[in-house]
C-alpha cells in the first residue's frame, strides 16, 4: 500500500504543478478559473489517498467543504462570466472584433414606442 500511495501523491505534486502553472500563466479569467476548479479537485484526491492510507474517516468533513466550495466557486464563476458576456467586455465595439458591421437605427423611430396607426410606430 506504500508503494502505491507513493506513486499517487507524486502524481498528484505533478498534477498541482501543471495546475498552478495554468492559474498563473492563464491568458484569461477562464483559464485561471478552471485551473483553480482543477487545483481544488486535486486537493480533494490528496485528501481522499490520504484518508484511504490511514484508513480512517476523519478526512471526510473536510472533502465536503471543499467540494461545496468547489461547486460554489465553480457555478460563481460561471454566473459572472455570463454576466460579463451579456454587459460586453466594454473598451472595443463587438463589431471591431467580429468584423460584422454594428446594426443601424432607424432614425425615424421613436424610442418611447408610440405606434401612429395600426402596426407603424409613429
Amino acid at each position: 500500500m506504500a508503494v502505491i500511495a507513493t506513486v499517487l501523491a507524486a502524481l498528484l505534486v505533478a498534477a498541482a504543478l501543471l495546475v498552478t502553472y495554468r492559474l498563473v500563466r492563464g491568458p484569461s479569467t477562464l483559464d485561471r478559473a478552471v485551473a483553480l476548479d482543477a487545483l481544488v479537485s486535486v486537493m480533494m484526491a490528496g485528501i481522499g489517498v490520504q484518508t484511504a492510507v490511514q484508513g480512517n474517516a476523519f478526512s471526510l468533513p473536510v472533502l465536503l467543504v471543499l467540494s461545496f466550495l468547489g461547486f460554489t466557486g465553480s457555478v460563481g464563476v460561471a454566473r459572472f462570466m455570463a454576466l460579463r458576456d451579456e454587459a460586453g467586455s466594454g473598451d472595443a465595439d463587438s463589431s471591431e472584433e467580429t468584423g460584422e458591421p454594428a446594426p443601424v437605427e432607424d432614425v425615424g423611430t421613436p424610442r418611447d414606442g408610440r405606434r401612429d396607426g395600426p402596426g407603424r410606430l409613429a
